[in-house]
This record gives C-alpha cells, structure tokens and sequence, in this order.
C-alpha cells in the first residue's frame, strides 16, 4: 500500500485525504501474534508546501490483550496518531503500511490495564483483588526479600 506523492506535488497547498480499512495482516501488524478483534482504520492527510510533504495520520483498532496487573483477558482499543514533515524533492511514493505499523507501535501501552482502577493479583496468595479480598497483610513480604525491607 503506498500512496504516489506526484499528484501531492503537482497540486502545492491542496489538502488530500486518504482511508484505509483492512484486516491487520494487510499493514502486517500480527508478527507477534496480536489477535485483532476488528479491522485497523488508517485515515491519512497530506498537502506539499514549503518544499515539504505535510503528513497527518490517525490509526484506530482494537485487539484482545492482558492486562499487566490482573491477568485478566481485555478488549484494548487503541488510536495513535503521528505527524511529520517529509522532504519533498527525496521521496516519490508514501508507505501506509510504514505509517500504519509506526502509528500502531507507539499507541500500544507498555503495561496495558484492563481498567485504570484495577487493583491487579494479591502479592501474598494471588488473588485476584478486583473480585474478592483476602485480606492478607499487605506489608507481608517473602522471606528471602525481607532483608531488604531493613
């Protein structure tokens, strides 16, 4: 998927608008082993001005994931945007896929939360705090790390 940059710059100071809808082995997005849960949306604009390609780009999808506290399964909705200023004078076509997998790699949380508020397993028994509480002491540690806490 690339988008020919000749009419962009033909056409200085016109606004063009781009819509991409595919399944996320199309921007090759599932190398590691993400499981998406509905298509991946790539609206992009670009204009040339000023010697320069002026590109705006939004990514919006949604794919199963964990979250990092609980463990739990969770449908993690992701958009990312991205923007820059590309010289003109080098570059004959715009890779979607590139900008796709740019916008989607940085929206990706590095510790996805299933809620904001989740209070994640029980660092003593293992519980999961979200549907029951132990009540184990929260200041007890293992053994072996409890040099550490002195």
């Amino acid at each position: 998927m690339h988008i020919s940059l000749e009419t962009l710059r033909n056409s200085p100071g016109q606004t063009y608008f781009y819509e991409f809808i595919q399944e996320a082995a199309a921007f090759d997005l599932t190398e590691d082993g993400a499981c998406f849960d509905r298509p991946v949306e790539v609206k992009l604009e670009a204009v040339c001005r000023d010697g320069k390609f002026h590109v705006f780009g939004s990514l919006r999808t949604s794919l199963l994931s964990e979250c990092s506290r609980c463990l739990q399964p969770f449908t993690l909705h992701l958009e990312g945007q991205w923007e820059d200023d590309l010289p003109a004078e080098e570059m004959q076509e715009l890779s979607v896929i590139g900008l796709a997998r740019e916008m989607y790699y940085t929206a990706l949380p590095l510790k996805p939360l299933c809620a904001e508020v989740c209070k994640g397993l029980c660092s003593v028994c293992g519980v999961d705090r979200n549907h029951e509480d132990c009540g184990c002491d929260a200041d007890q540690m293992n053994d072996k790390l409890s040099v550490l806490k002195k």
